[in-house]
């Protein structure tokens, strides 16, 4: 008999990017959870266990991050989206009779490793089926592993022969190899500087730590040898980290894991209740009075609504275009002129030119298309264009004419969503199934199609299989029928224009910004992670001096017993794990201990070692020592622009070592780097939007807004507001923007109670009326509208405005509050990052834009363009989104140079930052 263990967050996680954005007709969020069970259901059929169980991850923090603070600190929030259908997930899966398990504290790997133990014992053999590799380690005689790669249809299966292939050891050394290799998705370190093959190497030839360790002597060559001594901690407890847990006490019998197939009439009424309730139509049939349990086939691809023709060469292209021009008025019935207009669409399989019901599928050589796909006056419409161009630029050839980019069109229609590959939108706006190719490895242009990355390859196949044919041809074809659909939806929520004059014209800004990088100090930067890795060994020294005892100062359970229990400090609030050791408490601390004031030193010191001059040294170019980090587009909510591979709007500025790291971005031989940065963007915004007149007076008059509204709040006049007042209404400013409680706000203002704070808050309101105003006529509107927006219209969909959980709902009034501010802030941005480039290039200069940092923009200068290119980027970027919001009070602009960006950035000093007070504050 057969036990099927599912990691269900897993399939979930995978369903959400991959599924279409279905809603029920109360616009409750539920394609992830639609192909969840679509995934989970095809699983228990074609395993037909006797047993089945969904492993599922409580909320809360886990034994892992007791032990380690920055255990999956790098990871991403979940979308909003998400977050709702995980918790729904427990409701779908107990209607449809299906067994979950969840323990606070660990997570659904613990719950798999431990179930696993328990099928054994029962004498059934084990299927575990999940993405994570670390389950590799659950993997035995009788338990086999199942990794999803693209779905439940493409599935890797591990046996011991099979683990032992891949790595060259069984597989409980799994954690070993861990242990040294660390693992970047869940920020395990590992051991500095050993890299994949090395730590296969070590363990297959030594096994365990403790064997590698025994053997050190032995470890060639002798820098391995001594990364290994240095980092023995890391070592162990980066294992420690990696192994799944299997003997948790459950309280939990495998009786409770019997799946029926065959359903009782009570069972059956209730899945098919449930499945209505959720709306999946599809499903219905299944849980329907049949003899026989109906399945739902897979969706058949229509590959009778277009043509195929292939091509190999330029003239036949020239041919096929000339007998197969598309009329343009034909596809977009608001169109006033007659133009003609092309579907073009590229993944690693091929290319293919679509129009109408046609497709040219194109066998050649990419290159071969030069001319065509640089003609600007061969309009085309694409998915994902910067993608395309990155990739264009590297075969030396310049897209031009793309006019429509269905990615960036989707990305508008729904935010919420950080994927929009062509399946879904074929599927959610035409109501087409594309063929799905199972054996086609994607390139990194196909990333955004199939929400995976895999490495790019160089060239275009020389042949085009037909299953190959049929997707390039498809997906073609979808792209030119998706135009005047995308583009209806568009006007339908007048966003035409920001697609057409902001997001589109974007694309070269950034593709431009990607491919010229910034430039590395490499040796200063190596220095530095020198100077930080002695640092934390000296700081792990004096606090272990401190202590009298040696201990894991990234565990917090070991540090609070040092702390609590044998340093007698005073407790904060109590987690589920014991009293706090996050980075509030402490700071409250450091006036009791000068150890606490070490542990955080060595917290931030070890932080920027890892997490920055490591990351920016192996994410750099080797010979340019340039590091490209791309701009996203589509990857907040909120309209900003993100920074990824690696991230450079996270370098620290406000410690001294993180300005260390800002001084490795230098200027080349013969340039500076200019920075600047808009002063106070989101209350300038807020006094704009509403028209409160102290605010509005302060900007206009040049007058310090903080110090302004302190005199309002203390009735004191504005030359007698003391920094402590200043400092409380700068918080409360902010706070009120974002939409803080009182219990918030209190927190961030250091004293006293949240009674004490509403009353501040009614005071603000009192002095500052329209900001009140616009609270509550934002929060009206969102409530009956189910979304807000910025003020060139950018759209902020809110699905939990109305939800019944206060958590929820007070989540969702935070960003409808906020919304307007921050998106309206990204949308400035894009008005001036568009503004410069134009000007700089009518200008013909040759200085360069490298980077976009929340609110400041980078360049490299050449030394004779100073001057110039200083007043050049002030202006525009004050006067042109100045001009184009009409905004009532002045953007001001704060520019310097300097050789490297920390001294650019101020010269040198550690600037007053509101940014990271907005973070501080919102996430209260």
């Amino acid at each position: 008999m057969k036990l099927l263990l599912v990691d269900g967050y897993s399939l979930l996680y995978r369903a959400f990017f991959s599924s279409p954005p279905l809603t029920t007709r109360e616009g409750v969020p539920t394609g992830a959870l639609y192909g969840f069970v679509r995934m989970l259901l095809r699983l228990l059929d074609e395993n037909e266990p006797e047993y089945a169980l969904v492993a599922l991850d409580a909320s809360g923090p886990t034994f892992r991050h007791d032990n380690f603070a920055e255990y999956k600190a790098n990871r991403t929030a979940a979308p909003d989206d998400l977050k709702i259908q995980s918790r729904a997930a427990r409701d779908l899966l107990d209607g449809l009779g299906i067994a979950h398990y969840e323990q606070s504290g660990y997570e659904g790997d613990d719950i798999l490793g431990t179930l696993a133990q328990l099928g054994l014992r029962n004498d059934l053999d084990v299927t575990i089926v999940t993405g994570d590799g670390d389950a590799l380690q659950l993997v035995d005689e009788r338990v086999q592993v199942l990794l999803t790669r693209r779905g439940v249809s493409d599935l890797d299966i591990f046996t011991p022969g099979a683990v032992q292939a891949k790595y060259g050891f069984g597989p409980l050394l799994v954690p070993d190899y861990k242990g040294l290799r660390g693992d970047s998705s869940d920020n395990i370190p590992g051991v500095s500087g050993i890299g994949e093959k090395t730590a296969i190497n070590l363990v297959s030839t030594y096994g365990a730590l403790e064997n590698i360790y025994e053997n050190l002597e032995n470890v060639k060559p002798p820098r391995i040898a001594g990364l290994l001594e240095t980092h023995r901690e890391i070592a162990f407890q980066s294992r420690d980290l990696a192994r799944i847990v299997c003997d948790l006490p459950l309280d939990f019998e495998i009786e409770k894991c019997i799946y029926n197939t065959n359903l009782d009439e009570d069972a059956r009424e209730t899945a098919l209740a449930t499945v209505k309730l959720f709306e999946f139509k599809s499903l219905i049939p299944r849980y329907s009075k049949r003899d026989e349990i109906a399945v739902e086939e897979e969706p058949q691809f229509d590959d009778a609504r277009f043509e195929i023709t292939r091509a190999s060469n330029l003239s036949d292209v020239q041919t096929w275009l000339q007998n197969n021009t598309p009329d343009a008025n034909a596809q977009d019935a608001t169109s006033s002129t007659r133009e003609t207009r092309w579907a073009f669409f590229l993944d690693e399989s091929g290319c293919a030119i679509g129009a109408n019901t046609q497709a040219l599928v194109y066998e050649g050589e990419l290159d071969d298309l030069k001319s065509w796909l640089e003609d600007e006056s061969q309009p085309k419409i694409v998915h994902d264009l910067k993608t395309l161009k990155l990739e264009m630029c590297r075969r030396d050839i310049v897209l031009r004419g793309a006019t429509d980019d269905a990615l960036l069109m989707a990305y508008l229609l729904d935010p919420t969503r950080q994927a929009h590959p062509m399946q879904t939108l074929s599927q959610k706006y035409l109501g087409r199934n594309l063929p799905i190719l199972e054996k086609v490895k994607k390139s990194k242009v196909a990333a955004s199609l199939f929400d995976e990355e895999e490495a790019p390859t160089s060239s275009t196949r020389s042949s085009v299989e037909e299953p190959q044919a049929q997707w390039l041809g498809a997906c073609a074809c979808a792209l030119w029928d998706l135009r005047p659909v995308l583009r209806e939806a568009l006007r339908g929520i007048s966003e035409e224009k920001l697609f057409d004059e902001l997001e589109l014209p974007l694309v070269d800004v950034l593709v431009s910004i990607q491919q010229i990088g910034m430039s590395l100090d490499v040796a200063q930067l190596r220095s530095l992670g020198e100077r930080l890795e002695t640092d934390a060994a000296r700081l792990q020294k004096e606090i272990w001096e401190s202590a009298g005892e040696e201990f894991n100062i990234g565990s917090t359970k070991q540090l609070q017993v040092v702390l609590f229990e044998k340093l007698g400090l005073a407790k904060g609030r109590t987690t589920k794990t014991g009293y706090s050791t996050d980075v509030h408490t402490l700071e409250r601390l450091a006036e009791e201990h000068e150890i606490v004031r070490k542990i955080l030193q060595y917290r931030g010191t070890t932080k920027l070692k890892s997490t920055y001059v490591d990351a920016l040294l192996t994410g750099m170019d080797s010979e340019t020592h340039r590091v490209h980090s791309s701009l996203n587009q589509t990857g907040a909510v909120s309209g900003r622009l993100s920074s990824s591979d690696p991230n450079l709007q996270n370098v620290p500025i406000r410690t001294s070592q993180g300005r260390e790291i800002r001084k490795a971005f230098i200027a080349p031989a013969g340039h500076v780097l200019l920075s600047a940065d808009y002063s106070q963007i989101e209350l300038r915004i807020l006094a704009h939007i509403t028209g409160d007149l102290p605010l509005v007076e302060a900007f206009q008059s040049g007058q310090d807004v903080h110090s302004r509204t302190a005199a309002d709040l203390f009735d004191v006049k504005v030359e007698d507001v003391d920094s402590e007042m200043r400092r409380k209404a700068k918080m409360t400013n902010y706070a009120i923007a974002y939409g803080v409680s009182g219990f918030g706000l209190a927190k961030q203002l250091g004293s006293g109670t949240a009674g004490e704070a509403q009353e501040f808050i009614k005071r603000y309101f009192e002095a500052l009326p329209g900001v009140k105003n616009y609270i509550d006529e934002t929060l009206k509107l969102a409530r009956e509208r189910g979304f807000v927006e910025t003020l060139m219209g950018r759209r902020r969909p809110l699905p939990e405005i109305n939800s019944p959980r206060a958590v929820e709902r007070a989540a969702a009034e935070r960003t409808a509050i906020n919304h307007p501010i921050q998106g309206t802030a990204a949308d400035i941005m894009k008005i001036a990052m568009l503004a410069v480039d134009q000007e700089l290039r009518d200008a013909n200069m040759s200085t360069r834009m490298t980077m976009q940092v929340h609110d400041e923009l980078v360049f490299e200068v050449p030394e004779s363009e100073v001057a110039q290119v200083m007043q050049l980027v002030e202006k525009c970027m004050r006067d042109v989104p100045t001009a184009a919001l009409q905004m009532r009070v002045p953007l001001e602009v704060e520019a310097a140079t300097g050789p490297n960006w920390n001294d650019a950035k101020g010269h040198g000093a550690a600037p007053e930052t509101e940014s990271e007070d907005l973070i501080e504050i919102a996430v209260e």
